[in-house]
């Protein structure tokens, strides 16, 4: 008579038919549950997948609690790329074992597979906790999630824990990935040369050091690695973008024109192809594809209805800002035409600016995500798709959502004496900002106007490496260290502020403070036609005329820095 281990046994040794043979003839009524699973097993291992799903379905339909078919069943939706199915035989897992270490890896990974992000670094938590072999996979999945979120410093956090536990190709490649997106010129060659020894032609590691040369801007070496992989959808996007970068319009058409259908399926082609048509001004079609753009991927109100323009004067809904903090502060005026069509809007922002936001607008509550997320609302909404709604609204009277702190004015128009022209200044962003490093003016660049009788004050929280020495050696006052709210007092007692492509020309501008905003050769969509439509009406742009190159903006500045300085000394 047939018994399983002679099954299970030919199975191991990859005698399938014979293994499927003795499963036709077993007759224990019993053990059907494991003769399915069985049947499940062979037809997965001749990579059958929908007939290997049906026995390992016949199997828990018989027992419920057999873990084996529901493995099996997890490995089957992993293959088809179902992940919803998975998640759902992974919470099956968790259930039958809650403190099973691989029970919570795969419900981790599920839910990273699902963009679960919050739910997938509990459950990779958890495994690490109940001392889970996979160490090194769980804490680099872990810093793939946070580059995911756009943090690549606690990201590269995680790649340095797992790379205690082994160095290998994968793990050596994230951690160069992520010093590149931190601009760690230093660390990237130390990992760039790690990667090179373990394989020189791997991927992963020619993507990196296209990257890693756009970031010393040696600009041709990385078109000709880009160009060679233009075959692979990140190669074809990255060099499309760096063609936009430094103005090469004849190169980015031609090279758009070459797309073929299985990169215009991406959704970093579909957002790049998004942002050029919003900054042409083909906003019917740009909205369409902004929708593709991966900041909206995110953990918030997933069960919530997205609201596409209906009828809603009797709803709530909830506007989160997937994106930055500039975005939060310049689209947030888009609200306000929201309120006169919903009976209750709330706007979620980050912790840090939450005061920047008035609170007496009708039917309007500004919020944080940690006092929202279990609250109910009828719609959601993200911040970046609001805008194509409101886009052409006409805001008079300068009105918007920005204020100061009244106590924080008072304050610091006692601090700021103003005996001469007091200027803020701000000539980088954020490392992993948008753009970067290209946005970013280094500090070196603007020396000639520290020679102009007035005060400067640096309003930036991070000063790149690259500046360091420059601004110790500058006559800048530093207040780069108050919170958003102070650094909007401050704004507000200065004559003027001078800022490239950051969170503060915004604060600024919305603030009606005369800005100079510092652009950029090719800048962001919201700089193209969509900035025709509601400009700041006290910024004034000064954009650069070549690649790399802020001479010409540095001349502008200082030219007109200087009329306006002699101006105020002719009038005192």
């Amino acid at each position: 008579m047939t018994n399983l281990k002679e099954i299970s046994d030919n199975i191991k040794n990859k005698n399938l038919k014979e293994a499927l043979r003795l499963c036709e003839i077993y007759n224990d009524k019993k053990n059907q549950h494991i003769i399915f699973n069985f049947k499940g097993i062979i037809h997965l291992i001749k990579n059958d997948l929908e007939l290997s799903e049906q026995y390992f379905i016949k199997s828990t339909e018989i027992q419920p609690k057999y873990e084996d078919p529901i493995k099996n069943l997890y490995l089957v939706y992993l293959k088809k790329k179902l992940f919803n199915k998975m998640l759902v035989y992974a919470k099956q897992l968790i259930e039958i074992n809650e403190l099973n270490d691989e029970y919570n890896y795969q419900l981790a990974y599920a839910h990273e597979l699902n963009n679960n992000l919050g739910d997938a670094l509990r459950y990779y938590t958890k495994y690490l906790d109940l001392n889970g072999k996979n160490k090194k996979q769980a804490l680099n999945n872990i810093g793939c999630m946070y580059l995911k979120k756009n943090k690549p410093k606690i990201a590269n956090e995680f790649f340095l824990k797992g790379i205690n536990f082994g160095e290998d190709q994968i793990i050596i490649n994230n951690l160069l990935n992520s010093y590149i997106l931190l601009r760690d010129l230093k660390n990237s060659e130390i990992f760039l040369n790690k990667a090179e020894n373990f394989d020189k032609n791997f991927i992963e590691f020619k993507y990196n050091k296209a990257r890693f040369l756009i970031l010393k801007n040696q600009i041709q070496e990385a078109i000709d690695i880009l160009d060679e992989n233009k075959n692979i959808p990140k190669f074809f996007i990255t060099l499309l973008i760096l063609y936009s970068n430094i103005d090469k319009k004849e190169e980015c058409e031609k090279l758009l024109n070459q797309s073929k259908d299985n990169i215009k399926k991406e959704p970093e082609f579909l957002n790049y192809y998004a942002l050029k048509l919003l900054y042409e001004g083909n906003f019917s079609k740009g909205w369409e594809y902004y929708e593709y753009r991966n900041s909206k991927i995110t953990d918030f109100y997933k069960d919530t209805k997205e609201w596409n323009g209906e009828k809603i004067n009797e709803k709530s809904i909830v506007v989160f800002n997937e994106q930055g903090i500039g975005d939060s502060i310049q689209f947030s005026k888009y609200i306000i035409p929201l309120t006169k069509i919903a009976k209750n809007v709330t706007f979620i922002v980050q912790k840090n600016i939450k005061d920047l936001f008035k609170i007496e607008i009708d039917n309007l509550s500004i919020d944080i995500i940690e006092n929202c997320r279990h609250k109910p609302f009828d719609f959601k909404i993200a911040l970046g798709s609001l805008i194509k709604f409101f886009y052409e609204e006409k805001f008079v009277n300068k009105k918007n959502l920005i204020q100061t702190i009244k106590e924080n004015d008072l304050k610091w128009s006692e601090k700021i004496i103003k005996d001469k022209l007091n200027i803020g200044l701000v000539w980088s962003g954020s490392f992993n900002g948008a753009n970067e490093p290209f946005r970013s003016v280094p500090l070196k660049s603007l020396k000639k106007i520290f020679s102009i009788n007035a005060k400067f004050y640096c309003l930036q929280n991070e000063i790149w490496d690259r500046d360091l020495d420059d601004f110790r050696s500058s006559n800048l006052i530093d207040y780069g260290q108050y919170k958003l709210d102070e650094i909007a007092s401050i704004i507000k007692n200065l004559d003027l502020v001078i800022t490239s492509d950051t969170s503060i020309l915004h604060l600024s501008a919305s603030s009606n403070i005369e800005t100079w905003g510092m652009l950029s050769l090719h800048p962001d969509w919201r700089w193209g036609e969509f900035n025709k439509i509601n400009p700041y009406k006290t910024l004034k742009i000064f954009q650069q005329d070549k690649f790399n190159d802020w001479s010409n903006v540095e001349d502008q500045v200082y030219n007109e820095l200087k009329k306006k300085v002699d101006l105020k000394m002719l009038k005192q």
